[in-house]
Order: C-alpha cells, then structure tokens, then sequence
C-alpha cells in the first residue's frame, strides 16, 4: 500500500501523538490544504532550517523568498506546487497550522516515517493482537492495508488504528456487515458501526443522503465490503490464491452464540468517527 496513508499511524506508535490528539488532526486533515514548505519538506528537497529561515511566509510570498534566497528553484516551486497531497503532508499541515510541531519535528518524523515502510501498519495489528494470533497477524495485516487502501479510494478517509480503544458500549446502536471468504485462504471479514458513522460512510460510498440506517444503507455498506474483499481476492490471486466471496450478512449486533476462533477486532479512528474492522476465522453474526 501507499505507506503515504500511515503517517498518523506513525505518529500514535511512536507516541508523538495520544489517540485523542490523533482523532482531533484527523478531522482537521480534512480542511487542510497543503502548502509548498510542508511538500519540500516531504519530498527532501529543502531543510527545515532553510524554511524557517523565511519565517512565516507562505503562498506566493513564500515562493518569491524560497526562489531568491536560492532555497528552492523555479522547477522546484512548480512541481511541487502541482504535486498531489498525501496523508502524509495534509496530516502535517494541520499538525503545522494548529502550532503543534514546528518545521524540525515534521521533517525529522518524515525522516522516520520514511525509514519505516510499511511497519508501522503491521506494528499496529500486532499491538491490538495483543500477542496473540502469530500464525494468523500476516494474512491480517495485508487484508488491513486492503482495507485502507479502500476507505480512501472509495470513502475520502484516512483511518488509524488505536489499539488501546475498548470495544463500543452495549448501549451503542450499531450495524454490522460481515463477508466470509474461502478457498486458498478462509477468513471472514467485517464492519462494526456506531449508526452515525455508519450512515456517513454509507454516504461516502453510495454519494445517496441517507439519513436513517435503512437496508439500502446496509446494502451500500455491504456492497463496499464486497468490493473491498474482491481487491483482496485478486491481491491473493497474484500468488495463485483463489478464493470465493460469500454473500454479505447484516445485523445489529455482534451474535452473543457465536464463538469465532482467531478472532481480532481492530478499532479505527477516521475523520468521520470510530468504527471496527473485525476478522476471524469464522462467522461472528
């Protein structure tokens, strides 16, 4: 996966951030609009201590300066003004406008978080596995990166896992979806959803205003699972892997009866609120 999307998770592995600090600069992300000094410094080419020497400039100030002292060439301004902004560089840029990090911290982290690849994702599972799971945490640590992958494309939405989080209170009202999937590999997957959420990400997906958790918000959500556990059936055909999707289940709760092994519920933050991504190896609804 782009590990571009696993900077926040960095950041609350490594303890930068609290899990409420990273929620908080989540939602903020989604307002961010990145400015040239934070992409220099993500693709390497300007120092945090050049940037700083312009002090606060931003915009076309922040150009004209960064090009006459010599920091930043014409080139330069314009092909980082054209790049796409990541995870990466809109998380830092709410981090860097809200004064919680300054230009050295952001460019050391991106130093680390460069070096860690894709790490700090399978850290995170491996964490919320809580030492368990040993023979099971590979295949679930790429089905998650899967998942990311897919919440942003399809949902607009960069998601952190918080293995500290305790499971949603009883009283919650939520909906679940599950899919199993067999063959090569056996596994089933699920969504866990507080209503509110749930109705903001069927939104997402679907682009329908949905405004009560009905069965063709249901089907919107398990219509995504079913799309998401088909980009990981074809992932796992690339290694001759050939697996079947089962038709999605719904529910409002979690089946008290059911006993599903190698079970792992991994809580994530997002812009739009918690929600919990189940897997086991068995049905759970």
């Amino acid at each position: 996966m782009s590990n571009d999307l696993l900077f926040p998770q960095f950041l609350l592995n490594r303890g930068v951030l609290d899990a409420a600090e990273v929620r908080g600069f989540l939602k903020k992300m989604l307002h961010s609009k990145v400015d040239v000094p934070v992409q220099a410094l993500f693709h390497g080419v300007a120092t945090a201590a050049e940037l700083t020497s312009l002090g606060t400039l931003s915009g076309a100030a922040f150009r004209e300066s960064a090009e006459k002292e010599g920091i930043l060439t014409a080139s330069q301004l314009y092909n980082l003004g054209e790049a796409l902004s990541g995870e990466g560089c809109l998380f830092a840029q709410a981090l860097l406008d809200a004064g919680r990090l300054d230009y050295g911290e952001i460019e050391r982290l991106f130093r680390g978080f460069m070096r860690a690849g894709e790490h700090p994702l399978a850290e995170a599972v491996e964490r919320a596995a809580g030492g368990a799971l040993a023979e099971e945490l590979p295949l679930y640590t790429e089905y998650v990166g899967v998942a990311m992958l897919a919440f942003k494309r399809f949902m607009k939405i960069a998601c952190v896992i918080d293995p500290q989080a305790e499971p949603f209170a009883a009283s919650v009202s939520r909906c679940v979806v599950s899919q199993a999937v067999t063959g090569g590999v056996s596994i089933v997957a699920g969504l866990e959803m507080p209503d509110d959420v749930f109705l903001e990400l069927a939104r997402r997906y679907s682009h329908e205003d949905f405004s009560v958790p009905d069965a063709l918000a249901l089907d919107s959500i398990a219509e995504f699972l079913n799309v998401l556990d088909g980009f990981f059936a074809v992932r796992l055909g690339e290694r001759s892997l050939e697996l079947d999707l089962e038709i999605p289940k719904t529910a409002c709760a979690l089946n008290p009866k059911a006993s599903p092994s190698k079970f792992l519920r991994l809580h994530l933050d997002s812009p739009v609120g918690a929600f919990a991504l189940i897997l086991a190896a068995d049905e759970f609804l």
